[in-house]
């Protein structure tokens, strides 16, 4: 296999730029022999260096070569400034789509205005057709030089740097960029004289700009890091974001990210079909707040909907598992999940009960008199059916006393609720996906005078309620992971640990992939969280005893 002569990389035959440097292998200097590996000449001299790019930047040294391209540090004398240079290669620069690919990202990525993103200067394209982007010139580690150094961070460091992500990536999000490339390199750490350090982005909205596949199975970004749905190639948005995200703070945290493996196919398959091991199974010896580990398994969630839906959540939800304030907070950002949720009676309701009973009493009053006087009305069909199937016609106008049951809850809880009212009422997790992207949608859309938060309570609840009346003809096809996973988010009068521990005692006992934990989880979730009929919460929860033998 031949050798390119500017860095000596093995090139395959045939190949008209080398896959490392870029340089084009043609012509006297840069000559490739096939044979034993070397080359026909030294090293050529860096063409770049001393280059002036479109009048404002001089380049002075090469800082590095990454997959995209080169990276280059340049003066701006006109402003007395360093920039930096990224050049891409030469063979992704004369490819038409990937030109216009490129215009559009960068011209996004230079409207991202945030202290923690890497500002941009200019880019276009050299009088050779080489595209080129000058940015900001960040002078620090990154993170994964950080981490190679000191193995893992402090967690309260790691939220710190993670709440200052979040707020990058909240501005990128608003304005449709979507980064695809979240990973400890493309975060840098500038140090500061007083307060922890300042984090700066890199790479928004470019870092994936070859998103053909040069091979099979090849996904753009870094699979390590990437989402489970990044990983099987399908749509990604800023969620996608937060489980990179979740994966670099889970690694500060342990020292490790939460799957390793040889393959970008083990990668996929880890990352969509394992459930990631607690940060503390593989650092007990760190101490890690209870609170921050199910803030990361939240955010580590295989379904996009399951995770915090958007930057700024995310970032509550870590300062808050962090700080220990969830006290202080309402509850309607409350965001430590999951968490234990106390049996809770609801005086009020007892009075609305008896109403809507008086009012059955005297519908059922008319009646009998009705037909005391001959006016009977012939029998519907169906009449035998129960109430909550078969349930009178409700006047549009009228107070829905379960809507008001669950607009007692907090947003998360409800939110949970509706993961619960999916497997219930019979509908995927696609259903489920559609529904939280219109509720996200709906929840944007505040009416004049209308508090944020009571809104968003109230688009949930009812969708809950439209899902829980009209259920789908089929039974739930979530798999037990999804099922587990919604066990144990969904409000109960027992907290996580002891649904965890119920869990552990149930796999013992039936063994690990049974179909009978599937459908004692099926009736967990519907015996034990809110009861539709009463609005009360669901009895106990209690792992039945095994039958008793007789001897």
């Amino acid at each position: 296999m031949p050798n390119c002569a500017h860095c000596g990389a093995k090139i395959a035959r045939g190949a008209r730029q080398c896959p490392t440097c870029g340089v084009t292998l043609s012509g006297r200097d840069q000559a490739t022999l096939p044979g034993p590996g070397h080359a026909a000449a030294p090293p050529a001299t860096d063409a770049m260096i001393g280059r002036s790019i479109i009048g404002q930047f001089v380049v002075r040294s090469k800082l590095g070569m990454g997959g995209m391209g080169a990276v280059y540090l340049a003066d701006q004398p006109t402003v007395g400034r360093t920039a930096v240079i990224k050049v891409i290669h030469p063979w992704l620069s004369k490819d038409p789509e990937i030109a216009e690919r490129f215009a559009v990202e960068a011209r996004a990525a230079a409207r991202l205005q945030n202290p923690h993103i890497v500002a941009i200067y200019n880019y276009g394209k050299l009088p050779d057709g080489t595209l080129f982007l000058a940015m900001e010139h960040i002078r620090g580690s990154t993170l994964a030089e950080t981490l190679q150094a000191h193995g893992r961070i402090e967690p309260s460091r790691a939220v710190n740097i993670a709440t200052q992500c979040c707020e990058a990536l909240a501005e990128a999000h608003r304005r449709g960029v979507v980064h695809r490339d979240v990973k400890p390199s493309n975060i840098m750490l500038q140090a500061r004289h007083q307060g922890p350090g300042f984090v700066k982005m890199l790479d928004f909205g470019v870092a994936t700009i070859d998103e053909r596949e040069p091979s099979p199975g090849r996904k753009p970004g870094t699979p390590c890091y990437m989402s489970p749905e990044q990983l099987a190639g399908e749509a990604v948005d800023g969620r996608s974001d937060l489980y990179s995200l979740a994966v670099v703070i889970y690694e500060m945290i342990v020292g490790q990210p939460p799957f390793l493996a040889p393959s970008p196919d083990d990668y996929a398959r880890l990352h969509r079909e394992v459930p990631p091991p607690a940060p503390s199974a593989l650092a007990p010896e760190v101490a890690i707040p209870p609170a921050l580990e199910a803030c990361l398994m939240r955010a580590l969630a295989k379904q996009p909907h399951a995770r915090p839906q958007t930057a700024e959540r995310f970032a509550e939800e870590l300062w808050n598992s962090i700080m220990g304030n969830a006290s202080s907070l309402q509850p309607a950002v409350d965001f430590s999940l999951p968490r234990p949720r106390p049996r809770r009676t609801r005086p009020w309701l007892g009075p609305v009960m008896l109403l809507a009973a008086a009012g059955l009493g005297l519908s059922a009053y008319l009646v009998l008199r009705n037909d005391e006087h001959g006016e009977r009305r012939p029998a519907a069909a169906g009449a035998t059916a129960s109430a909550t199937k078969a349930a009178p016609p409700r006047d549009p106008n009228a107070p829905d006393p379960l809507k008001a049951v669950l607009m007692t809850d907090s947003v998360v809880e409800l939110e949970a609720e509706l993961e619960r009212a999916a497997v219930l009422s019979g509908r995927d997790a696609k259903a489920l996906n559609v529904a939280m992207t219109n509720y996200h949608r709906r929840a944007r859309a505040v009416p004049p005078g209308k508090d944020p938060q009571e809104h968003r309570r109230a688009v949930l609840a009812e969708l809950i309620l439209a899902w829980m009346r009209d259920p789908a003809p089929t039974q739930s096809t979530a798999s037990i992971a999804e099922l587990e996973a919604v066990f144990l988010r969904m409000n109960s009068p027992l907290d996580v640990k002891e649904r965890r521990d119920m869990l552990h005692e149930l796999k013992l006992r039936e063994g690990a992939g049974s179909e009978l934990i599937r459908t004692r989880l099926l009736e967990w979730i519907e015996q034990r969280g809110l009861d539709y009929q009463t609005g009360e919460p669901g009895a106990e929860l209690v792992l039945e005893d095994e039958p008793a033998t007789s001897n």
